[in-house]
């Protein structure tokens, strides 16, 4: 107990930006943002496919990849011994060389500015989903470019360590695949970088988890986001785990080739801004539980004292008040 009262000493309090009178101990926010997105179902779809777009670099170098994939290994011969005295040509191990290197440079060189991309976009995602939680007027090119406006700096810093945990995770996952393909084991530096690059994406995505809904709900300075989002995350460890597990699980069910296409689909028509209002959803439950909470009961300790000291004035006045008449009689006499 004295540690998660240490944790919320440390929050920075301050009224968010929704209107007056939203209701801060809502229940049921999976609900809350199911109702949101049922109400705005068309806008959604319209902000979903700005933020296709903002993929558009990793996209293209996915096609411009297989091309190249396909022109690599084009001359190579796969045959091991094609009848009597034309001997063993086998370019097997040339081919999957070759392949990886392509997906190397290519996934090395589209990952981080497509997290940049996708970061300046999700700025302005955020901010027209932010008002459609509060049920507040949303028009969808007005508000998405203001959202990109106030918010920007803080999504695109985010996203771009967020792109270069990407970049490092799938280059060394992809040298690990590499190794392991044409020597039988991958060198035990690209398993520990792999895996110590996951565990700071987890991490991050923990912190994200929480923060980027506070980017649009809050107007913090920038230490001020992180320092509470730290703390946030830390005293709601358990339910941002699970929540973040989820996502990564369904994340990793687009690897399955069924499955995988039907996340594809949906991922085109709604996913991203789905995703986003259950983040929201989920940032605003964290942040309503600890600093709202917090701010509602500062400010009411703060009205109760200034009531205390308006009523000792009153007291000291009404005493001053007395003394005063009393003399005043006193000289009459």
């Amino acid at each position: 107990m004295s540690a998660v009262n240490n944790l919320a000493k440390k929050l920075v309090l301050k009224r968010d930006l929704s209107p007056e009178g939203r209701i801060t101990n809502y229940k049921g926010r999976i609900r809350q943002a199911l109702a949101a997105i049922s109400a705005n179902l068309t806008k959604l779809v319209l902000l979903n496919l700005l933020m296709v777009v903002a993929c558009a670099p990793l996209i293209a170098t996915y096609f411009v990849m297989r091309s190249q994939e396909a022109a690599a290994v084009a001359g190579l011969n796969f045959s091991t011994g094609i009848g009597v005295g034309f001997g063993i040509s086998d370019d097997t191990l040339l081919a999957i060389e070759r392949i990886y290197d392509i997906r190397l440079m290519g996934y090395g060189l589209a990952i981080f500015p497509t997290c940049l991309l996708v970061g300046l976009f999700a700025s302005g995602l955020y901010y027209c989903c932010r008002n459609m939680l509060w049920n507040t007027k949303v028009k969808v090119v007005k508000h998405f470019f203001r959202g990109i406006k106030n918010n920007w700096y803080k999504f695109m810093l985010s996203f771009a360590w967020l792109g270069a945990l990407a970049t490092g995770f799938a280059c060394s996952l992809i040298t690990v695949l590499k190794e392991t393909a044409l020597n039988g084991s991958a060198n035990a530096g690209w398993w520990v970088l792999m895996i110590f690059i996951g565990i700071l994406a987890l991490l991050s995505a923990l912190y994200m988890m929480v923060g980027q809904g506070m980017y649009v709900t809050y107007k913090f300075k920038m230490k001020e986001y992180i320092v509470n989002t730290c703390c946030l995350t830390l005293l709601m460890i358990l339910p941002a785990l699970i929540v973040t597990l989820f996502f990564s699980g369904v994340m990793a069910l687009s690897f399955v080739s069924i499955i995988g296409m039907f996340l594809l689909v949906v991922m085109v028509m709604i996913g991203f801004s789905a995703f986003a209002m259950f983040n929201l959803a989920f940032s605003q439950y964290a942040t309503d539980n600890f600093i709202a909470y917090l701010y509602e009961e500062e400010q009411k300790a703060i009205l109760k004292e200034q009531e205390k000291q308006a009523k000792q004035r009153n007291k000291e006045k009404k005493k001053q008040a007395q003394k005063n008449n009393y003399q005043g009689k006193k000289k009459k006499r």
